[in-house]
């Protein structure tokens, strides 16, 4: 098995954050999104990754070319071609089986255990799926017993389905492939899911652990807070890695090339930033190369930004999965 991740996306709900830095490449505890991924797959064995790029592909190529142990292939796409077209046009570099993860979300899923539920089924594709407190934001998927999916609903205007969701990781059979069309924007949600699910292929895998997709600026400051004291897996090891060193110090996340002068409680601090001596910061994510003066609360904080995060982001995913009532769900 290889993967292929998907590191093309803009990122537009997180402006000003990716006006110049691609979206996988952003910093969560330090440390770029994109390594992460890369982090994941190398723990559960995965050495052979495809990346699809479209946003800034240099930028992203240079730092995934640096992985020790994960060979990198690259598939840019010159138009916008969704996520299953996107997939599809780097077709020829994938194996009989393997994973789709998003180089923009951050999971601890057990790629080991899906792989095991995904033979014992059979499936064309399986998908691992969680649970979220607002459902609207994404896909919402019904299963049966033996978590066959058995309907879904590409981000639903209520909660009414439940709130059992796509995780945006895959593990696919390539001839499932057959299914999308080349040269076409194509999406696994909207357009081969739901023909998945009337042909009974599409499987669930339940995640109860971590995952937040990073979608908007509220999401990516309470993954940072909720990484600062150490991630899920090893690093992988990368060329770049002496620019992410990062130590605790006093409850906050500081770059090893940081420089601190003032006053800073709770906070996460990039690399090559300055806390001036007027500063007095407390929960505040501060990225690469900022130079902070005065006092904030609650914030992240650029080169050229400012941005409040007012009321506190719950962590995406609650750990215990109530029981749903997903009938009203469309099977197709």
């Amino acid at each position: 098995m290889n993967a292929i991740v998907l590191a093309g996306g803009f990122g537009s709900r997180l402006m000003p954050l990716t006006a110049k830095t691609p979206k996988p490449m952003l910093e969560v505890a330090n440390y770029p999104m994109l390594g992460y991924a890369a982090a994941q797959l190398s723990h559960f064995g995965i050495g052979d990754v495809v990346y699809t790029l479209g946003y800034m592909p240099d930028r992203i190529r240079a730092y995934a070319d640096g992985f020790s142990g994960l060979s990198a292939r690259y598939s840019v796409e010159e138009r916008p071609l969704g996520t299953a077209g996107g997939v599809k046009a780097a077709e020829a570099m994938l194996d009989k089986r393997f994973y789709v993860v998003s180089g923009d979300a951050l999971s601890d899923v057990d790629l080991g255990a899906m792989a095991a539920a995904h033979k014992r089924r059979g499936a064309a594709v399986t998908m691992a799926l969680t649970t979220v407190k607002n459902p609207t934001l994404y896909g919402v998927a019904a299963i049966d017993g033996d978590d066959r999916v058995v309907g879904f609903v590409e981000k639903p205007s209520d909660g009414r389905y439940g709130n059992l969701v796509n995780t945006g990781i895959y593990l696919i059979e390539r001839e499932a492939l057959d299914r999308i069309p080349r040269d076409t924007m194509f999406d696994f949600s909207r357009d081969l899911f739901p023909r998945l699910v009337a042909d009974g292929l599409l499987y669930a895998y339940l995640h109860d652990g971590y995952w937040s997709d990073i979608g908007d600026k509220n999401s990516y400051f309470a993954a940072n807070h909720f990484m600062k004291e150490g991630g899920f897996y090893a690093r992988a090891a990368n060329a770049w890695d002496g620019r992410f060193g990062s130590s605790l110090k006093a409850g906050s996340l500081v770059s090893d090339r940081a420089v601190t002068v003032g006053r800073f409680a709770d906070c996460v601090i990039g690399a090559d930033c300055v806390i001036a001596s007027s500063a007095d910061i407390s929960e505040c994510v501060v990225t690469a190369g900022a130079t902070v003066k005065g006092r904030f609360a609650r914030c992240i904080i650029g080169r050229d930004y400012v941005v409040p995060i007012d009321a506190a982001p719950p962590i995406q995913n609650p750990r215990s999965r109530p029981a749903l009532d997903l009938s009203p769900l469309d099977t197709v």
